[in-house]
C-alpha cells in the first residue's frame, strides 16, 4: 500500500498508549500555559509571581529590591509597565511584600468566616463543570464523522491511482471532502478545547474545596497554599481600590 504523503490529513490517536500522567492533569497545566502566554514580563519569584496586574496597563507587577545591600533591605511589587510611557507613568502603587500578605489575610478572613455556605456554593458549581455529557456526546459524533470522511479520501485516493479519472471531477469531489473533514475537526477542537477548560477549572475548584475544609479558624498569617489554590489573580485600580478574583470567578474587593 502506498505510504499517506500528504494526500489523505493525518491526525493524532487518542488512546493509542498509556499516559505518563493523567488526562485531566494534562488538560490543566496546559490551561495554565496557555493563561500565562497572555501574561507580560512574568518571572519566578515566588507565589504573587504572575498573579498581581495592573488595572491601569494591563502589566504584571514585578518584584523589586530596594535597599539591597543594607539593613533596610526590603521586597516591593509594582507594575513593570509602569515607566514604559516616559511622558505618563502608570499612576498605580507599589506595594511591600509584607502589606500584600496583609491584606490576603484579611480578604481571606472575610471569606473563611462564611466558610459553610462557600464550600457548598463551590459544590454546586463542581457539580455543574463535571457534567460534560453532552459535550462528550456531540465530541463522538464528530470523531465518528471525522472518521467516515476520512476513510471516504482513502478510498478515493486509491481509485484514482489505480483507474483513470476525469481529475477535474476528482478534485472537485475531494475538496468536497475536505471541506467537510476541517468543518468537523475544526468542531471537535473546540468541544475538545471547552471540555478540557471545564475539567481544568474543575480541579482548581476541588483544590479549593479541600483547603478551606482544612481550615478550623480564622488565618493569623499568610498562608501560601491557601492563596495558590484560590487566587486567580489580583488588579490593582489605585491606592484604595484592590480587586480579588478568585478561581470560581467571584470578585472581592
Amino acid at each position: 500500500m502506498k505510504p499517506n504523503e500528504g494526500e489523505v490529513p493525518q491526525y493524532y490517536v487518542e488512546g493509542s498508549h498509556p499516559p505518563i500522567v493523567s488526562e485531566e492533569l494534562f488538560d490543566h497545566v496546559q490551561c495554565e500555559l496557555a493563561r500565562r502566554k497572555g501574561v507580560r514580563y512574568m518571572a519566578s519569584a515566588g507565589c504573587f509571581s504572575g498573579h498581581i496586574f495592573c488595572g491601569e496597563c494591563g502589566s504584571v507587577y514585578g518584584a523589586k529590591v530596594w535597599h539591597s545591600n543594607s539593613k533596610y533591605r526590603k521586597t516591593i511589587w509594582r507594575c513593570n509597565g509602569k515607566y514604559e510611557k516616559a511622558d505618563k507613568p502608570c499612576s498605580t502603587p507599589h506595594f511591600y511584600e509584607e502589606r500584600l500578605k496583609e491584606m490576603f489575610v484579611t480578604v481571606m478572613n472575610k471569606r473563611l468566616s462564611d466558610r459553610t455556605a462557600i464550600i457548598a456554593a463551590y459544590k454546586e458549581v463542581i457539580a455543574t463543570l463535571t457534567d460534560n455529557t453532552v459535550l462528550e456526546s456531540e465530541a463522538e459524533t464528530l470523531q465518528g464523522e471525522c472518521d467516515i470522511v476520512l476513510e471516504l479520501m482513502r478510498k478515493m485516493v486509491q481509485e484514482n491511482a489505480r483507474a483513470a479519472q476525469d481529475q477535474t471531477d476528482y478534485q472537485r469531489r475531494y475538496s468536497t471532502l475536505v471541506e467537510r473533514f476541517e468543518k468537523a475537526k475544526t468542531r471537535l477542537d473546540e468541544v475538545a478545547e471547552t471540555i478540557r477548560r471545564r475539567n481544568s477549572k474543575r480541579m482548581e475548584l476541588e483544590k479549593f474545596v479541600q483547603v478551606m475544609k482544612k481550615r478550623d479558624g480564622l488565618l493569623t498569617e499568610f498562608d501560601d497554599e491557601l492563596w495558590y489554590a484560590v487566587v486567580d489573580r489580583m488588579v490593582v485600580k489605585s491606592d484604595t481600590e484592590v480587586v480579588y478574583v478568585f478561581k470560581n470567578g467571584s470578585e472581592v474587593p
